[in-house]
């Protein structure tokens, strides 16, 4: 039976705690690979889904720390070599957002979304690229948003910073490619978490949603870790510098 085969590899997921972070870590742990979890402040989370990952039978560890510094993805990278010897993936996931419109938003506002979305994934890319350039492989993938193609899903600034992940994935598949290393992008939208919860808080506010896309429901975060780790496996070892939109067709209908 064909399957997706991620054993004795190692992954670093962050923003890892919840949402589509905690079901990509998840489905990886399931498809054997090793996960580092991490996560900036939700540490019950983060343990919670350890010990969910180690009761299937799954390794993984939860690491503290945020992405929009530097010595802290440094630190993060340093952890996850000590504990596992090496990093064969990497899924920039850690991300943030609101609704403001460019009239209330402050600048410190715009300058964080930027610096948790854009730059912790090249600070992320940076600090394991240590690990996988020896090998001459290794994956990365950058979750981002059809929000970089429509404008929706957020600000302008959340816009700005998930189409600058796109810029910055497609440069670095063409950079890290033929060093064995393959970048791509998961572009989601309309997936069921508590964010998009407490946006369309009633089944009225979320059937209207349905009614938008094409295939008549909403996605689930394990929509996004199915391809993810089809994406990290070798099953996806000839794509490269690719943005795959999950949203059941609804940016293009």
């Amino acid at each position: 039976m064909l399957a997706i085969d991620l054993a004795s590899k190692v992954a670093l997921i962050t923003g890892a705690s919840r949402g589509i972070g905690r079901s990509i870590a998840l489905t990886f742990a399931q498809c054997g690979a090793k996960v580092a979890v991490n996560y900036a402040q939700s540490e019950a989370d983060a343990r919670s889904l350890v010990q969910e990952i180690e009761t299937l039978g799954g390794e993984a560890f939860p690491v503290q720390g945020s992405v929009s510094e530097p010595a802290e993805v440094r630190r993060i990278c340093e952890q996850v070599g000590q504990k596992y010897g090496k990093i064969d993936i990497l899924v920039n996931n850690a991300g943030i957002t609101s609704r403001k419109g460019i009239e209330e938003l402050a600048y410190g506002e715009l300058e964080k979304t930027m610096q948790v979305n854009l730059l912790g994934a090249f600070y992320s890319v940076k600090e394991v690229l240590p690990f996988m350039l020896p090998t001459q492989s290794g994956v990365i993938i950058n979750i981002a948003s059809t929000g970089a193609y429509t404008g929706g899903g957020g600000g302008p600034h959340y816009a700005a910073s998930k189409s600058a992940l796109i810029g910055f994935t497609r440069n670095l598949a063409r950079s890290l490619g033929p060093k064995g290393i393959r970048t791509n992008v998961l572009a989601p939208t309309l997936i069921v978490t508590d964010f998009l919860k407490s946006l369309y808080p009633s089944p009225e506010d979320q059937h209207k949603l349905i009614l938008q896309v094409p295939l008549r429901r909403l996605g689930y975060p394990e929509d996004v870790a199915y391809l993810a780790a089809f994406l990290a496996s070798d099953l996806g070892s000839f794509i490269n510098g690719q943005v795959i939109i999950l949203d059941g067709g609804r940016t293009y209908a």
